[in-house]
C-alpha cells in the first residue's frame, strides 16, 4: 500500500501545467506584442506574463478581449 501511495504522489509531482488556451494563441500574442513599437522597452518575460494573463481571462473567464488586455496590461506593465 505504501508503494502505491508513493507512486501516486510521484505521478502528481511530475505533472506539467496545462493551459486552457492553444499554444498558438500564446505565440501569436507574444509575436504581436514584440512587433508593436510601444512595447520595445518591455522585456519578453513581462510580455509573456501579460499574454498568459489575458488569454486566461479570455478563455477561462469568458471576459471581453479588450477588457482582458487592458486589465492585464495594468497588472504587468505598471
Amino acid at each position: 500500500m505504501k508503494i502505491f501511495l508513493i507512486l501516486i504522489f510521484l505521478m502528481f509531482s511530475f505533472v506539467e501545467s496545462a493551459t486552457s488556451y492553444p499554444e498558438s494563441q500564446m505565440e501569436d500574442c507574444i509575436s504581436s506584442a514584440l512587433s508593436n513599437p510601444a512595447t520595445k522597452s518591455i522585456s519578453k518575460d513581462l510580455i509573456t506574463n501579460y499574454c498568459d494573463c489575458a488569454l486566461k481571462a479570455i478563455f477561462d473567464e469568458n471576459k471581453d478581449i479588450r477588457e482582458s488586455g487592458y486589465e492585464c496590461a495594468k497588472k504587468n506593465f505598471n
